[in-house]
């Protein structure tokens, strides 16, 4: 009788824990891939110089996200931001002029959902935080003249599925450097934004829009928006583009060119999508694929002053966690580049 209760007493401690642990896993999974969805490697974001020579990114380690600068082709890294601990500096971008960097700051927390948007040099120093203690900014970027930025702000956070979970309800701001003079630019509330960029000229401000109703379901548009009147057009890829779901895109530093990345079928599951990395006019015409890695493409940067992009693929999609890779192609989709960072074996963290 004592041997069937230990054996029953057994068996039960057993289940429990596989139970637990399969909780553990599965809270952690979603609340990594909404938030932090890397646990050590490169971001899934990038900023070029103007000059285009040297580029800034996140790089996690246990977790955490510290920025680091290196020259183009990977090499002569160095770490620019020390954050504290369940903390993430992330989607950094570099001013018109190079001499300022602007990031979001990411605490990783229970019931977290503030994002701040800082400045500081870039060399790193004189770090100043310019939003509100409870906005949720998911990008931003300088203003042409590097006086004011441009930033979105979501009111909430949504669960659900993969490509509707996170930050919604986001609209378009823009606030002085010297934090003074916010703006609200949108009244929409759209579920998502994403993937700000402005021509050199500052007149043209890009972004990808998202949206959810009865008759589309889910689609996404890329916007291209006056910064004077801020009258927008809604670019869509031409009528037989396979897919309504653009993921993220940028404008061309002249206005005329969008590269951005786009689901389509995985070929070997129908069931699954892939996002590989196209071109179009800004008139949505002349859609043309760069690349064809069978994964997810995010993130594309143009550079200033040749006809090519930087752009991160996730090696893992659909397959785990994500593993970030950094790479750099012309838009023709010829002369595809991989960039190794040269990473430091170790870099501390601010305790």
């Amino acid at each position: 009788m004592k041997k069937q209760t230990l054996k029953l007493f057994t068996i039960s401690l057993i289940g429990f824990v596989i139970i637990i642990s399969v909780l553990l896993y599965f809270f952690s999974e979603r609340f990594t891939r909404s938030w932090l969805p890397i646990d050590n490697g490169f971001g899934e974001t990038v900023t070029l110089s103007p000059d285009d020579k040297s580029i800034v990114f996140p790089f996690y380690q246990s977790g955490d996200g510290a920025l680091y600068k290196a020259d183009v082709n990977g090499s002569n890294v160095s770490q620019l931001t020390y954050p504290r601990q369940e903390e993430s500096h992330v989607h950094p971008r570099y001013s018109s002029k190079g001499d300022k960097i602007l990031f979001l700051s990411q605490e990783k927390g229970e019931d977290t959902l503030t994002r701040s948007l800082y400045i500081m040099n870039s060399d790193g120093s004189e770090l100043v935080r310019l939003s509100e203690d409870d906005e949720l900014i998911t990008d931003a970027i300088f203003s042409q003249d590097d006086q004011s930025i441009y930033y979105l702000a979501a009111k909430d956070y949504q669960e659900g599925n993969e490509m509707e979970e996170g930050p919604s309800n986001i609209d378009l701001y823009s606030i002085a450097v010297t934090g003074e003079g916010k703006e609200r630019l949108t009244h929409d509330e759209s579920l998502k934004k994403r993937s700000l960029s402005l021509t050199k000229d500052g007149t043209k401000l890009g972004y990808v829009e998202w949206n959810k109703d009865e008759e589309n379901g889910l689609h996404s548009s890329f916007i291209v928006m006056d910064t004077q009147t801020t009258e927008r057009e809604y670019v869509k890829p031409s009528f037989d583009f396979p897919t309504n779901i653009i993921y993220t895109g940028k404008l061309s530093p002249s206005g005329d060119l969008v590269v951005f990345s786009a689901a389509s079928e995985n070929p070997r599951d129908k069931s699954q999508f892939i996002y590989e990395m196209y071109t179009m006019k800004s008139s949505g015409k002349e859609v043309q694929p760069i690349t064809s890695f069978r994964t997810l493409i995010t993130d594309p940067v143009f550079f200033r002053d040749k006809e090519r992009v930087l752009f991160i693929q996730d090696q893992s999609w659909l397959r785990g966690k994500p593993n970030y890779k950094l790479w750099a192609v012309d838009i023709n989709g010829e002369r595809i580049q991989s960039i190794t960072l040269q990473m430091p074996q170790f870099s501390g963290t601010i305790l």
